[in-house]
């Protein structure tokens, strides 16, 4: 049996080349450990850049880069972007708000128009139709309104013979006149004629006295016969006595009303010539 003397233990020996070998593994194992994790945190935290590859000033905080129209790009969903902004259609001065579409501009409303009760009162009226209006003797009638009455009612004063586009068109004489009223540059005339009626009363001034007396009567005036005050541009108050088919060269001779009748007559010949009208002052 041979031995060695002095000599290294194999196993020993072996033990620990192996033992220098896996440290210097485990170093580097370690070394690519920390290039692979931690260094590229420590990179990362020194990068100058933005998530979306725009550079950022020096310190400065992160801000999204923005598109065409000045909204941020890249929002998520449920963000609002309708942000009022110059550059979008619809915003602006003189914008009409509708949000820039392309449809068909409206055309405006008609305006509305209010009724004219009066232009409608004169419109209702047609030839034939009698009228419970008359000459005050103040140089008006006694109502704008003309209100259509039956024809034989006491105060159917006139009677519309037509009905025209304005008062020129109208006959005008003795019993004769017209009313109209304009409205929106639209002229309705009534032609009137007076109704006169025995009993009744109108207005007149006298001129003169004797066989110089002369009497201009407002035929189309009506007059409470017991008036205690007249307008100032009459005189008289004359009481209707007769209404007459006018015979051939009617006068005043022609009112007698009884064989002998002294009374003073003033008569005029109404309706186009074809009526007689005999009046006389009122007495009271």
């Amino acid at each position: 049996m041979s031995s060695a003397s002095g000599g290294a233990d194999p196993g020993t020996g072996g033990g620990s080349e192996e033992q220098r070998q896996r440290g210097i593994w485990i170093l580097v194992a370690a070394a690519l450990a920390f290039a692979v994790l931690a260094l590229p945190q420590v990179v990362e935290g020194d990068d100058k850049t933005s998530f979306a590859g725009s550079a950022l000033p020096s310190g400065g905080a992160s801000r999204p880069p923005t598109g065409p129209g000045g909204l941020p790009s890249g929002l998520p969903s449920g963000v609002p972007t309708g942000v009022p902004s110059a550059s979008l259609p619809g915003y602006g001065s003189g914008g009409s708000g509708g949000g820039g579409g392309s449809g068909g501009t409206k055309a405006p409303a008609t305006p509305t128009v209010a009724p004219d009760p009066t232009e409608e009162a004169y419109r209702a009226v047609s030839s034939g139709d009698c009228l419970a209006v008359y000459d005050t003797g103040s140089g008006d009638y006694n109502t704008r309104m003309p209100t259509p009455v039956d024809c034989d009612a006491g105060n159917a004063y006139m009677w519309v013979s037509a009905v025209r586009s304005g008062g020129g068109a109208c006959r005008q004489g003795p019993g004769q006149n017209y009313m109209s009223y304009t409205s929106r540059g639209r002229t309705t005339a009534l032609c009137l004629t007076r109704q006169f009626k025995v009993g009744y009363c109108l207005l007149a001034k006298q001129t003169g006295s004797g066989r110089q007396a002369r009497m201009n009567a407002g035929l189309m005036t009506v007059v409470d016969c017991d008036a205690k005050r007249i307008p100032v541009r009459y005189n008289r108050i004359l009481h209707i006595t007769g209404v007459y088919k006018a015979p051939a060269s009617a006068s005043a001779a022609n009112c007698a009303r009884v064989q002998g009748d002294r009374t003073y007559y003033w008569s005029w010949l109404v309706n186009d010539g074809r009526t007689l009208l005999c009046t006389m002052v009122y007495q009271g």
